[in-house]
């Protein structure tokens, strides 16, 4: 059997060319959606990190927190005294910058060292009534969930002084004060520098 060429019925199958236009909006497409992924994780607290041996970082951070308190015990010219005697019933963490003292309500709360009263207001977002203040060297120290308060901002307080009473505001199961100390805008936990607070 023969096989004939027939130019008739021959046809070449053609495609068409690679678009330099198309592989542009392909680019632009992977740009606008990485760009929209990192806000995402950004808004909802997604950092990269660089991973660290969990031995060798957490000797690391003890050992900084150690030389941190070393330094910061010996800033104040006077030892510090508890706002109020009582309990801890909740510690620092980077969930909460402070520490809870339980205690009666009404008790009178002190300074826990000499300063100048900075703020006192009603916070809306749990603190309730408090009383912010100013220290030596930077530091600061705030005391929320009052009841009443006695102090206004521009007063000199020392730990004679009652700042105000321990109260329910803001958003609290039962009466205590919540404590929170910085220096420079940095939160420090303030049983590093307290005397020691008994827990239940």
């Amino acid at each position: 059997m023969r096989f004939t060429f027939d130019p008739e019925y021959a046809s070449i199958q053609t495609y068409p060319k690679p678009s330099a236009k198309g592989f542009n909006l392909q680019r632009q497409k992977v740009i606008w959606l990485t760009i929209i992924f990192g806000i995402f994780f950004t808004l909802a607290g997604y950092y990269p990190t660089l991973s660290v041996p969990p031995t060798k970082r957490s000797a690391v951070l003890a050992q900084a927190q150690e030389q941190k308190g070393e330094i910061i015990s010996t800033s104040f010219s006077k030892p510090l005294i508890l706002p109020h005697p009582g309990y801890l019933t909740t510690r620092f963490s980077s969930y909460h910058p402070g520490i809870d003292i339980a205690t009666g309500l009404g008790m009178p709360i002190h300074p826990i060292i000499v300063g100048v009263v900075t703020e006192t207001g009603f916070d809306i977002f749990g603190l309730g009534n408090y009383v912010y203040i100013s220290h030596e060297k930077g530091f600061k120290s705030k005391y929320a969930h009052m009841g009443r308060v006695f102090v206004k901002t521009g007063d000199k307080v020392s730990s004679e002084i009652i700042l105000g009473e321990v109260g329910l505001t803001g958003n609290t199961s039962g009466p205590h004060t919540h404590l929170e100390i910085t220096l420079e805008g940095q939160f420090i936990d303030p049983q590093k520098l307290l005397p020691e607070i008994p827990r239940i």
